[in-house]
């Protein structure tokens, strides 16, 4: 927050994250103790903090070391509260720990149900209306203090991701969106800026995925975008994320073409990935304004206009952050290779293959050798990982996590002097995670070796020909192909391949005449070096195998075309696009401050059902070592930034403390609804049942998350 480096700055962010905290708690305390006050009540102690008492004051008693309540106790003992009007009941005391504080009033104690009165102005003999306004009030102070905080977020303005779509997958609710305009085809675009959802406006990227995640399910959301000066309304139905449970539409945010800056320490991370991509050379904060001449206002832009140019070099211009010095760059174009799912343990991921061609898991050559670990070294590729041969990325990282915490035999192929393969044993830990320590790639943009072709996953579709949402298993050509794993492709008819990439160009060129001719098979000659051992005459084993495909085959590599380096995950390089989010004026600061508060009243809500349906675990859950974590972060953001924060939490904890839970003030508030319609209160061995329970339930929740908070910051 304040810009001080290293420890003490961490220390800094952290003490002002808690006593923001704590003064969210100071605030909805301070609700119940006017209430109270305002009811007739008599408060015994307001306190600042918690703990034992340094200071305290009293009205007649003056300030004193400690608490007054001894002396206080012994002026009144055997006397009417009346008996000395000059001192006030309520002592208000500064406690040792000043995270927030504290409430007690004559007759209500959250933890201890019979510390009941009978004096006149007790908690219990204040009339049930006035007690439901005193349990109330915390919240209502709360959301109160939420809103206050947004009105000034908004008046100053916060850095957010603009109400604008970066990207559109195929298929997804969004690309299918309809438009009440008849004349416009297709669905949502890149580049499209929501205005509103469902009637409500939205102003940043983060407003759109509450608003569509309250929709009501199979019901399609009215979406008002703005595309070329036009407003333009669609409607689309949101569907289900397979991983965050929610409903949404399947859109991204927009990406900016400012390449991403390199946080302390991870500057050769950023220089692998930029090499990666075709990038190399460039810094972080470099801005590209331009590919081939054309104005880009995204890197997907520059991933169609290289599409345009059929495999030629493309040139970038490159603005330097800090000066306007132009930099041009150019980068070699390659053949595209397909990508789809693949199962992964209990997950899928993404995988780039060629009709089910994928390549060997290798440890990216990119990588310095310090960042990699246990004897690894940057291009080594896995010959064998226990007992898998040649594994691809997926079946690789399957059988390292099937042995967390164990040690693993690896066979690696690594590089000598004169760039010949030797086969290097080692023993590596395996970490409780499942990791051994190195960045992944495949050999299928390095070498022509060659993986067991496996099973993808595709998306299905429904009757109607439009994908729902659910994937199917699909083999592909490759597996009538390759009958052994670490086989390498070395001619695909008559042109010499030395990747995967290659094999693209070698069956356009194999398939062409064919192709011209209007067969709808062929036989496609391919030649590989089997991983066999060497013959005596020193020759290495090697096939030939004709590959049958058919035009549709064909087709599919042909669409492909080419791309960057990298395809579509170059665009991890760059930072995503940003806007100051400022209202307009007063007014318009307070509307939106209202409006942000019922967003995120709202979220909380839709995460709570999320609990009870499963989609969203317990240990998805911050608690307050993960919430002070989290706030450090935000807080070396900025001030503002920290009043957002702040602003988030209260508006939580106003939800939290009005669930109809015991012990928090929404489970109070049923039983006075209990009262109110009985005539009389809850029986007190019902209230000591359902406190203990709620306080058990409560502190097993508190210590579940807590003890995964401390394992996610020790990165456990």
């Amino acid at each position: 927050m304040f810009d001080i480096p290293g420890p003490l700055g961490t220390f800094v962010n952290f003490l002002t994250i808690a006593l923001g905290f704590g003064s969210i708690i100071f605030i909805h305390e301070l609700g119940h103790f006017v209430a109270a006050k305002w009811a007739g009540i008599r408060v015994l102690a307001f306190s600042i903090g918690f703990g034992n008492v340094l200071c305290s004051y009293r009205k007649g008693m003056g300030f004193t070391k400690g608490s007054s309540e001894p002396q206080y106790r012994k002026l009144m003992y055997g006397q009417s509260q009346d008996a000395h009007p000059e001192v006030s009941p309520t002592e208000y005391r500064l406690s040792m720990l000043p995270l927030g504080g504290y409430v007690k009033m004559l007759g209500q104690e959250d933890l201890n149900v019979d510390a009941t009165s009978d004096a006149p102005d007790s908690y219990q003999n204040c009339a049930v209306g006035k007690r439901m306004v005193v349990i109330c009030a915390g919240v209502v102070m709360n959301m109160i203090m939420a809103a206050v905080l947004f009105i000034i977020v908004f008046m100053v303005g916060l850095k957010s991701l603009p109400a604008q779509i970066g990207f559109v997958p195929e298929g997804s609710p969004a690309a299918n969106a309809v438009a009440s305009n008849d004349q416009i085809i297709g669905g949502l675009l890149r580049g499209d800026r929501i205005r509103s959802i469902n009637s409500k406006a939205v102003y940043s990227f983060e407003d759109i995925l509450p608003e569509v995640a309250m929709a009501p399910k199979n019901t399609p959301v009215s979406i008002m975008i703005e595309r070329d000066g036009v407003d333009v309304e669609f409607l689309a139905t949101p569907v289900k994320d397979e991983q965050s449970g929610l409903l949404g539409i399947g859109i991204s945010p927009a990406i900016s073409t400012t390449l991403k800056a390199a946080p302390e320490g991870t500057r050769p991370i950023w220089d692998m990935g930029s090499a990666q991509f075709g990038l190399d050379g460039l810094e972080p904060g470099d801005r590209i304004i331009s590919v081939n001449g054309q104005s880009i206002n995204s890197p997907f832009d520059m991933i169609d206009i290289a599409k345009q140019t059929n495999g030629n070099t493309i040139t970038i211009q490159v603005e330097r952050q800090g000066t306007k010095i132009l930099i041009e760059h150019t980068i070699e174009q390659v053949p595209a290779l397909q990508t789809d799912l693949v199962q992964v343990g209990e997950q899928v991921q993404g995988t780039r293959h060629l009709l089910g061609l994928t390549g060997v898991l290798m440890v990216n050559p990119y990588a310095t050798q310090e960042e990699t670990k246990q004897g690894l070294e940057p291009g080594d590729i896995f010959a064998k990982i226990a007992n898998v041969q040649y594994p691809s990325m997926s079946e690789g990282i399957v059988a390292i996590r099937a042995h967390k915490g164990q040690s693993l035999d690896l066979v690696v192929l690594r590089k000598d002097d004169i760039g010949q393969y030797q086969r290097v044993k080692l023993t590596v830990e395996v970490t409780p995670q499942g990791t051994v320590g190195f960045y992944q790639a495949t050999t299928a943009t390095h070498t022509n070796l060659i993986s067991k072709p496996g099973v993808f996953q595709r998306a299905s579709e429904n009757e109607g020909g439009a994908e729902d949402g659910k994937t199917e298993s699909v083999e592909l050509p490759a597996s009538t192909l390759i009958e052994y794993p670490g086989s390498r492709i070395t001619k695909v008819g008559d042109y010499p391949t030395r990747t995967l990439r290659d094999v693209h160009i070698g069956l356009l060129i194999a398939a062409d005449m064919a192709y011209q001719e209007g067969k709808e098979s062929f036989e496609i000659p391919v030649t590989m070096q089997l991983p066999l051992p060497v013959q005596p005459d020193g020759s290495i084993p090697t096939t030939t195998a004709d590959w049958s495909l058919t035009r549709a085959d064909i087709d599919a590599v042909r669409e492909l075309g080419w791309t960057l380096p990298g395809s579509t995950g170059l665009v991890t390089m760059f930072e995503y696009a940003q806007i100051i989010d400022k209202a307009d004026g007063p007014i318009d600061a307070v509307s939106r401050g209202m409006n942000k508060s019922r967003r995120v009243m709202m979220q909380t809500y839709i995460t709570f059902l999320r609990l009870f349906q499963g989609s969203v675990q317990v240990k998805h859950l911050k608690g307050p070592v993960g919430i002070a974590h989290l706030g450090t972060q935000i807080a070396s953001q900025g001030w503002v930034w920290v009043l957002f924060f702040m602003a988030l939490i209260s508006i939580n904890l106003a939800v939290i403390n009005f669930l109809p839970l015991p012990i928090v003030d929404g489970g109070q508030f049923l039983m006075l609804i209990y009262e109110w319609i009985r005539g009389k209160p809850v029986p007190i061995v019902f209230q000591n049942v359902v406190t203990m329970g709620g306080l058990v339930m409560i502190v097993m929740m508190f210590l579940y998350v807590t003890f995964n908070d401390v394992k996610a910051l020790f990165g456990l």
